[in-house]
């Protein structure tokens, strides 16, 4: 097996990242790996896979990052309506959306004991 399609030391896949750093964080370490197999990258198929697979999932990571702080900016842009008496329409369709967003910041993705 080719040296670059080991896992080396990286972190990223050591813990399972819970917040949008640590998916940031994940991204970055996939992305200087890719970056290391470039200049050795052979012909074969595997060493290119797992070139793409970097690539794919650092994708992935910072997707799930843009998710994140999309949902933590739309509970902090709710909160202040709720101290303004006016805003019960907007209630009516935000308060379902933050509530769901509250709870998955607050517990956080792949927390144990929690079914998908």
């Amino acid at each position: 097996m080719p040296p670059n399609t080991t896992p080396t030391d990286d972190k990223a896949g050591t813990t399972e990242p819970r917040s949008a750093a640590d998916h940031c964080a994940a991204a970055e370490a996939l992305f200087a790996r890719a970056r290391a197999m470039y200049p050795t990258l052979g012909g074969t198929g595997a060493e290119h896979g797992e070139y793409k697979r970097c690539f794919d999932w650092a994708d992935m990571h910072l997707r799930i990052a843009e998710a994140m702080t999309a949902g933590a900016h739309v509970v902090a842009a709710h909160h202040p309506l709720l101290a303004q008496a006016d805003v019960r329409v907007a209630e009516a369709c935000l308060s379902h959306e933050t509530y769901r967003w509250t709870e998955f910041l607050h517990n956080g993705p792949g927390t144990p004991g929690r079914t998908a």
